[in-house]
């Protein structure tokens, strides 16, 4: 970076910046305020002639973009420079001069970084990657090529190279890692580096963050087993701990391994807004209620009403969990408190509804949500046949979806599913005659199949 540049009032002499100092075109760069930079950049790019063999151009671009500076008003003038002073490569083409210099790296990865246009550098990057694509630098431009969204077969062999020569590296390869894996990338083409990188960096603190993407991205979790254990050995408690711990649960990692380092996690951040995804992975993920049955019941007692408390009640009743611990909690999160709007109608809360029933919950308590949610989303909502389901198996009165049934019936009484429909109004003691033309609607496809002699059973026990 150049120095900035004062000029020096001499000996004896008073300062008065006005008569003795004017900030140079440098100066105004650094103080990364657009609005200072404006002007000096507009005279500096009108010798964009002159500029095209200055070495510090990269520099220009890179301060401009990184203030926030409008990226059109330097396009042009990368272009040109970008491709000034061609010059031989060793594999017989040629390549700009400027293009290949190794401080352009700067230039491509504010844009890319800033504004995600991969087209404008993209053949230049290419030559650039011919010459330093193995040094440390060229890190940061491969991650900046995937998250602008740079198609990774464009380098996956460079990326991968990189990697499995930098399994030391302590700056850039985490990031790198997670680049790959979040934009795509398989896991298998790099398990072999990124097992050496974790070997060395298990207990630093960006290890968290690059064994969570392997997870996403569908590795295996035995390879990162042993390192993420090492890593939480260290950081169990910190608040980003949790995206590993949700990540390891939700694929299908063993959750015996996070027992101890959830509950230290849960002793410090166990009434956080983020303890939801721990507590939902958790339970998802088959561990038992009674590490979490406290630390909910904390959490509930301040974001009861929160419109993502519904991942707890629900997979809190899932795992069978009892109604008890969550049933004030549900009943101020559908009706909502004086400062807390309700979530009756909300479009998920089907799912709370379904859940809360088949746990063996009370009708009554969700009997007016259900009744507002059915008049706001119709008997033909998506997946609305599994709260018919639950709230006929619960013992609900029939009538209560008497008007929704009816719309969904007359959409769908041919498809194989409305047999569950059909049998739950009749066996729930609703009248026959209300069913009957779908009935025999569906019994015209369906009749024949091994289903049909239940729907027959349930229509003979109501009488009809």
């Amino acid at each position: 970076m150049p120095l900035i540049h004062c000029a020096d009032p001499g000996a004896g002499a008073d300062f008065a910046p006005s008569a003795h100092f004017a900030p140079s075109f440098y100066d105004l760069l650094a103080s990364g305020e657009p609005e200072l930079m404006r002007e000096p950049l507009r005279r500096w790019l009108a010798g964009a002639d002159r500029q095209a063999n200055r070495a510090d151009a990269p520099y220009v671009y890179e301060e401009w973009l990184k203030a926030g500076g409008e990226p059109e008003l330097i396009r042009e003038s990368l272009v040109k420079w970008l491709a000034a002073n061609a010059t031989p490569t060793a594999a017989g083409t040629t390549a700009p001069a400027n293009a290949t210099a190794q401080n352009a790296s700067f230039a491509y990865t504010a844009w890319l970084n800033v504004t995600g246009e991969v087209e404008l550098v993209r053949d230049a990057l290419g030559a650039w990657f011919e010459l330093h694509g193995e040094l440390q630098v060229a890190g940061y431009l491969y991650c900046a090529w995937l998250s602008a969204g740079g198609e990774l077969q464009a380098f996956s062999g460079r990326i991968c190279a990189w990697l499995a020569a930098h399994t030391h590296d302590q700056d850039v390869a985490h990031h790198l890692y997670c680049a790959w894996l979040e934009h795509g990338g398989e896991p298998a083409p790099v398990a072999s580096s990124l097992e050496r990188w974790l070997a060395a960096h298990a207990r630093d603190e960006p290890a968290g963050a690059v064994c969570v993407s392997w997870l996403r991205a569908g590795g295996e979790p035995l390879l990162v087993a042993e390192p993420a254990a090492r890593w939480l050995g260290a950081y169990a408690r910190i608040e980003r701990a949790q995206f590993l711990y949700k990540a390891w649960l939700d694929t299908g990692g063993e959750y015996e391994l996070l027992r101890t380092p959830i509950e230290r996690w849960l002793s410090v951040h166990g009434e956080s807004d983020c303890a939801s995804f721990v507590y939902n992975g958790w339970l998802s993920a088959g561990g038992e209620l009674q590490l979490v049955r406290e630390p909910i019941r904390g959490w509930l007692a301040a974001h009861a009403t929160d419109r993502p408390a519904r991942y707890v009640y629900e997979s809190w009743l899932k795992a069978g969990g009892e109604p008890d611990l969550v049933r004030e909690s549900i009943r101020d999160w559908l009706a909502g408190t004086a400062a807390v709007a309700g979530h009756a109608t909300d479009r998920s809360a089907s799912f709370v509804y379904k859940e809360w029933l088949e746990a063996g919950g009370e009708v009554e308590l969700v009997r007016d949500g259900i009744g507002a949610w059915m008049a706001e989303y119709g008997g033909v909502a998506s997946g609305v046949t599994y709260l018919y389901y639950a709230w006929f198996q619960a013992g609900g009165d029939p009538e209560l979806l008497r008007e929704p049934i009816h719309d969904w019936l007359t959409a769908n009484a041919t498809k194989r599913s409305a047999s569950f429909v059909l049998e739950g109004w009749l066996d729930s003691g609703g009248e026959p005659a209300f069913v009957s033309d779908s009935l025999q609607r569906w019994m015209r496809v369906h009749g024949e199949s091994p289903c049909a002699k239940y729907v027959r059973r349930s229509w003979a026990k109501a009488g009809g």
